[in-house]
């Protein structure tokens, strides 16, 4: 019998058909997994493009910091730099106005001392040609010089005797009859020395200078100042002060005080010579 080969040709045919379905299937599943693949490696391409994309945004942003970050660190440091150089420039300019200035002042200093040399040099000359009522008020001009103290002494000394020349000199006009300039050089003498030991006399013949001069108030005032001053006068410039103080209130008008002082006169010193005219004018007022 011949062999039929048809069973093995169908089972053949059924198990190639089941390999074709396997294989179908493995393609199929083989195709998805390759375009899951594809899709992956896509979004992974996509992904990678953008993060390109991002890391050149980056870098390029990072780039743009960084050059502004330069720029402002350059202008920072150019801002303080000019800071600086304004600064030292307004420093440079004060200190040399503050030069000027001092130039000035020692230019200044240089002419004042200059002019106070030329003052020595005159006051030496004052001094040794002995002339020393012009080298007193020649002193007045040099007290503001800080080494004024050394010549203090000489111009005290000078001062009390140029006072006592001109208190000699005045009393002397003063017996001449010239009263108009001893009452000036009785004044000098006191620009020089207001205390002299000799005060009260000085006031004595300054009043009688006035009282010749028909000044009968500045004489009653220098008179009772002669009399009353600590350096007291000699009895014979004493008696005659308390006379003519009464004569001087007595051409005033002030009769009241005039006859006191008369009274007080020639009850004191009734020997005096001016003693009879003061009690006869007393009992002048009196009676009046």
């Amino acid at each position: 019998m011949p062999l039929d080969h048809s069973d093995i040709v169908l089972e053949e045919l059924a198990r190639l058909r089941e390999e074709v379905v396997n294989t179908r299937n493995v393609s199929i599943k083989t195709d998805n997994l390759i375009k899951n693949v594809a899709a992956e490696v896509k979004a992974i391409t996509d992904r990678q493009a953008q993060t390109e994309r991002k890391s050149i945004l980056n870098s390029v942003f990072a780039y743009v910091i960084f050059v502004v970050l330069i720029g402002a660190g350059l202008y920072l440091t150019f801002q303080a730099r000019l800071e600086k150089h304004q600064v030292n420039h307004a420093l440079y300019e004060k200190k040399e106005a503050g030069y000027k200035r001092t130039i000035a002042e020692l230019n200044a200093e240089l002419g004042r001392w200059k002019q106070i040399e030329r003052e020595l040099l005159e006051f030496e000359r004052l001094v040794r040609d002995g002339n020393k009522a012009l080298a007193v008020a020649k002193f007045s001009t040099l007290r503001r010089v800080r080494f004024s103290g050394l010549l203090e002494d000489l111009i005290v000394r000078f001062k009390a005797e140029v006072a006592l020349e001109m208190f000699q000199k005045g009393r002397d006009l003063y017996e001449k009859g010239t009263f108009d300039k001893a009452d000036e050089a009785f004044l000098k003498s006191l620009e020089y020395d207001e205390q002299p030991k000799h005060l009260a006399e000085l006031l004595f013949y300054q009043g009688m200078s006035a009282l010749r001069l028909k000044d009968f108030p500045r004489a009653a005032e220098l008179l009772r100042k002669a009399l009353e001053s600590e350096d007291s006068l000699d009895t014979r410039d004493k008696a005659v002060a308390r006379y003519h103080l009464a004569y001087a209130h007595d051409r005033m008008g002030e009769k009241r005080t005039a006859r006191n002082l008369y009274f007080r006169f020639f009850e004191r010193h009734t020997k005096h010579s001016l003693a009879p005219r003061a009690k006869r004018r007393y009992q002048q007022l009196k009676g009046s």
